[in-house]
């Protein structure tokens, strides 16, 4: 005997940006009976902000966080808000070390970063991101996902471009 067909269902946990207030709330995105529900934490509890049908909803997807776009608004939701501040202040101390020429501290940094974006990504697999959009896709939400590879893709090919970039501006310069 097969089981029922059972509707796809997940929930993706982080925090909702604020930009009233500037910062994040706590926030639950949730995808079940073909519908897509988001609830933000108050201090009388949690408030649903909408639930609409999948195919209504685009869910996308970049490193740590879950976009929900639902007739043009965007609810931008972080698995980890911490690592936002984190990677600012890793920018700083960055810009210290390099001021100071302190290629320790640079190093040190360096290495910060890098635990920061895998704590990011643990955060949302921990979460629930890749089920709460594997569940919306098959829900019917449009869905997309770049994750850390590519966008780190992208940044290692940009990098390469700008030194051929310079190589090339330099050795024609220097030939002339």
């Amino acid at each position: 005997m097969t089981s029922p067909h059972q509707p796809p269902h997940a929930v993706f946990t982080g925090a909702l940006g604020d930009t009233a207030a500037g910062g994040y709330v706590p926030a639950r995105a949730e995808v079940s009976d073909g519908a897509v529900s988001l609830w933000v934490a108050s201090p009388e509890g949690w408030t649903q902000y909408f639930s609409v049908p999948a195919h209504e909803v685009v869910v996308k997807s970049a490193a740590q966080r879950v976009t929900l776009v639902v007739r043009g608004q965007s609810y931008p939701i972080l698995a980890d808000p911490g690592s936002v501040n984190r990677a600012i202040g890793y920018g700083v101390a960055g810009t210290a070390a390099d001021v100071l020429n302190k290629p320790g501290l640079e190093v040190g940094v360096d290495i910060g970063r890098g635990i920061n974006v895998a704590d990011a990504a643990r955060s949302f697999s921990a979460n629930g991101g890749p089920a709460f959009i594997a569940a919306a896709r098959q829900s019917g939400a449009r869905t997309s996902r770049l994750g850390y590879g590519p966008i780190l893709a992208i940044g290692f090919g940009a990098g390469l471009v700008a030194v051929a970039a310079v190589t090339v501006i330099t050795a024609f310069v220097l030939t002339r």
